[in-house]
């Protein structure tokens, strides 16, 4: 059908969904509003950056986080573009910094991310393959035209391209539209978001943004999933 490949992919999960997902270290903001999610029955995917950088008050709300039923993903240890960092640096390297500096940092406190997001959204085949023998899954941001590369039919995902839910980027009506798809084709939905509701911040999900796209999934009986549920 005309306009099939930007905006509708077929698949054939058991239920559908929507993978909301937030990126770096926002850990007091997403704290504030986990009694929002809380409400709709919903999960997220947090990837956290600079682990270094949090303070013990930061890390225990994280963990509340992680009880509350979401999940605790990586997303880096200096939030550097790796497709520009692998230019200048050997892959062994980038490894040692970027992802197994704040990982093991991670593991010591009781975190064990499974699933990886790339910082500023671009990916590199070759990163993907090393990234991918540590991580279940690997999540890049879908700024083209083809909406239904952020649509998946299956749980079992390597590379997930993320639809941002931040600010204007993408209207409530393309969101709406796309969660009706992926409702009537059996997908999952996957999105990005980071700060909620703060004017101050340079990427940030409104807050009536955020309720609408909850309770537009809630009004569809469709599941909220985790990265690590619809990944290999």
């Amino acid at each position: 059908m005309p306009g099939c490949y930007k905006y509708e992919r077929s698949g054939n999960m058991d239920k559908p969904g929507i993978a909301l997902t937030f990126d770096d270290r926002s850990i007091d903001n997403w704290f504030k509003y986990l009694s929002l999610l809380d409400s709709f029955g919903a999960k997220a995917t947090f990837y956290i950056s600079s682990y270094h950088l949090l303070t013990i008050e930061e890390k225990n709300k994280l963990r509340e986080i992680q009880r509350h039923g979401h999940e605790i993903a990586y997303h880096t240890t200096f939030h550097n573009n790796l497709c520009e960092y692998f230019k200048l640096h050997r892959i062994n390297d980038l490894m040692q910094m970027e992802i197994y500096q704040d990982l093991k940092k991670m593991n010591r406190d009781g975190f064990y991310p499974r699933t990886f997001a790339y910082p500023f959204g671009s990916h590199d085949y070759y990163l993907d393959n090393q990234l991918l023998a540590i991580f279940k899954s690997v999540r890049a941001l879908n700024g083209g035209n083809d909406l239904a590369k952020s649509v998946v039919g299956t749980t079992s995902n390597a590379i997930l391209y993320a639809l941002s839910m931040d600010n204007n980027r993408r209207s409530n009506n393309t969101i709406e539209r796309m969660i009706d798809l992926a409702n009537k084709n059996r997908n999952c939905l996957v999105m990005v978001g980071h700060q909620i509701e703060n004017a101050n911040a340079k990427y940030q999900v409104p807050y009536e943004k955020l309720k609408f796209i909850l309770k537009k999934a809630k009004s569809l009986n469709m599941n909220f999933y985790l990265i690590s549920e619809i990944s290999y």
